[in-house]
């Protein structure tokens, strides 16, 4: 009986290796014909004033980055490899107020961060929050209360990035995006103010050289000219929070309640631009050659980033001016008197000035103003 030859045998070897020529030639056609291309960026979310990569670019990026180590390193998260706990919307019968449900017990196991009641009248399917909402017996005791005179205390709970949400029903993808994205702009925030709290303590003690290294980690011109009064004056302008709701606003708009393709490939929730391919992903008719937008390991780095634009760029001058004008205010209304400084944002300014106005209001964004982190870690 013949049997077959061992050099006739097709070596397991040859396979792996077809199958792996085949799975990057799916990529080249992938990217070739969608021009889907996402490298996560190798070093922090700063981006030095010059538009394109150079070797000074570079270098400019790791002093910056050696000096954030240097003053006040990023916080490290604890990240939840689960799905976000969602917010609870609840229907109120006829007649009821939020004032007949009972307070939560503090070993309460609600699936939500924080609760929100949803009023008949509203429609169930835009399920925006309502201003009737329970606060969490755990509130930090010195939090300001929000227009409504309430609270909302929010588990800090981080997720490294949003599930697909393109499927999703429109109330369920806004309450994951909601859920989802608070906590890292809450956290951020409380960043800056912690940052601020240090600036005015070196500023105190007469540290110059510690004001003038902040003052060129936050872009101020004449770093090396300026009197530390005049350093620290600019920093107290630029090292600050951003409105929750404003930074939420400009969150769904830029990504489309978490389902653009920047959002769902590289945690680009504000599409800032960079200005070479190993730093983001290229749009599909860039209104450059040499534009992406910004990729981020998660996030958490796409929220600093954006807030450390607003808090350093020149088109944003404005922004930090009014900031300053109202900041004693209720946040509402300094919301309200920051969104016409970003006209700059977006090509369409004036238009997106107006999208900016109704998503607040339409999703009454407003409620999220005094949201406060509970457990942060």
């Amino acid at each position: 009986m013949e049997t077959k030859s061992e050099h006739s045998k097709t070596p397991v070897y040859f396979w792996l290796l077809a199958i792996i020529l085949i799975l990057i030639a799916i990529q080249l056609v992938m990217v070739t014909a969608y021009e889907i291309k996402y490298v996560k960026i190798k070093a922090g979310y700063y981006e030095p004033p010059p538009v394109f990569e150079t070797a000074a670019n570079n270098a400019a990026r790791k002093r910056l980055l050696w000096l954030e180590n240097q003053l006040a390193p990023p916080p490290l998260l604890v990240w939840s490899n689960k799905p976000p706990p969602l917010l609870e919307f609840r229907e109120l019968a006829d007649g009821e107020s939020d004032a007949d449900w009972p307070e939560l017990a503090a070993d309460d196991n609600q699936i939500g961060s924080f609760d929100i009641i949803e009023t008949p009248s509203q429609s169930s399917s835009s399920r925006s929050p309502s201003a009737h909402l329970t606060t969490s017996p755990n509130a930090a005791p010195n939090a300001a209360p929000n227009a409504a005179g309430q609270v909302i205390t929010v588990t800090a709970y981080y997720v490294r990035q949003l599930p697909d949400l393109r499927t999703v029903k429109v109330d369920q993808r806004k309450t994951i995006f909601i859920s989802s994205v608070l906590p890292h702009i809450l956290r951020a925030n409380q960043e800056l103010i912690e940052r601020r709290r240090r600036i005015e303590i070196d500023y105190a003690n007469g540290s110059e050289d510690r004001i003038r290294k902040w003052a060129e980690l936050y872009a101020v011109a004449g770093v090396n000219d300026l009197h530390i009064d005049q350093l620290y004056d600019e920093l107290m302008l630029r090292v600050d929070a951003i409105p929750v709701s404003l930074a939420l606003a400009q969150a769904i708009i830029e990504s489309g309640w978490g389902t653009s393709r920047f959002a769902r490939q590289g945690n680009a929730l504000y599409g800032e631009w960079a200005w070479s391919e190993s730093k983001g992903i290229k749009p599909l008719s860039p209104s450059d050659d040499r534009a992406v937008v910004r990729s981020f390991a998660s996030i958490f780095d796409s929220v600093r980033s954006y807030m450390h634009n607003l808090n350093t760029h020149d088109a944003y001058q404005n922004l930090r001016q009014k900031r300053r004008q109202y900041r004693d205010d209720v946040q509402h209304i300094l919301t309200q008197q920051l969104i016409p400084t970003l006209d700059k944002y977006a090509e369409d300014g004036d238009l997106y000035i107006r999208k900016l106005r109704n998503i607040v209001q339409t999703n009454n964004l407003n409620l999220y103003s005094n949201a406060v982190l509970a457990n942060a870690n």
